[in-house]
C-alpha cells in the first residue's frame, strides 16, 4: 500500500510547482508602467510638470496660472487615449505624440524667447535620453 502513494504524491508535488511557477511567470510578464506613463496618470502630475517647468525655466506667477490648465488638459486627454480600447497600439501613440506636440506649441506660446530656446534644449535632452532608454531596451531582447 505505501508504494501507491508515491506516484500520487509525486503527482501532487509536480502539480503544486507547476501551478507556483505559472503563477510566477505571469506576474513577472506583467508590464511594467514606463515613468512618462505614470506621470500623466495621477493628478498630481500636472503640478508636477509645473514645478519642474517652472523651477527649470524660471517661470512667473502669470505664466504658471497659463499652464496649469494646459497640463490639466493633455493629462485628461492622454487618459482619454490610455482608455480608448477601439485603439489600436500604434493609434494610441500617433495620437499621444499629437497631444504632445499640441502641448509644447501651446507651452512655447506662454513663454519669453529665452525661455523658449531653454525649452527646447529640455525637449532636446529628453529626447535623446529617450531614443538611449530605447535603444538599450532593444540591446537586451
Amino acid at each position: 500500500m505505501s508504494n501507491s502513494r508515491w506516484p500520487i504524491l509525486t503527482i501532487l508535488v509536480l502539480l503544486a510547482a507547476s501551478l507556483t511557477f505559472a503563477q510566477t511567470s505571469q506576474e513577472s510578464q506583467a508590464p511594467t508602467p514606463d515613468k512618462h506613463a505614470g506621470m500623466h496618470q495621477n493628478g498630481e502630475s500636472a503640478d508636477q510638470h509645473l514645478q519642474v517647468l517652472s523651477e527649470k525655466l524660471n517661470l512667473t506667477d502669470d505664466q504658471k496660472a497659463k499652464l496649469k490648465p494646459i497640463l490639466q488638459d493633455q493629462l485628461q486627454q492622454m487618459k482619454a487615449v490610455r482608455e480608448d480600447s477601439s485603439l489600436s497600439q500604434e493609434q494610441k501613440r500617433a495620437k499621444m505624440k499629437s497631444i504632445h506636440e499640441s502641448l509644447h506649441d501651446q507651452i512655447n506660446a506662454v513663454l519669453t524667447s529665452e525661455q523658449q530656446a531653454k525649452f527646447k534644449q529640455m525637449r532636446q535632452e529628453q529626447m535623446e535620453k529617450h531614443k538611449g532608454m530605447k535603444e538599450g531596451k532593444m540591446e537586451h531582447e
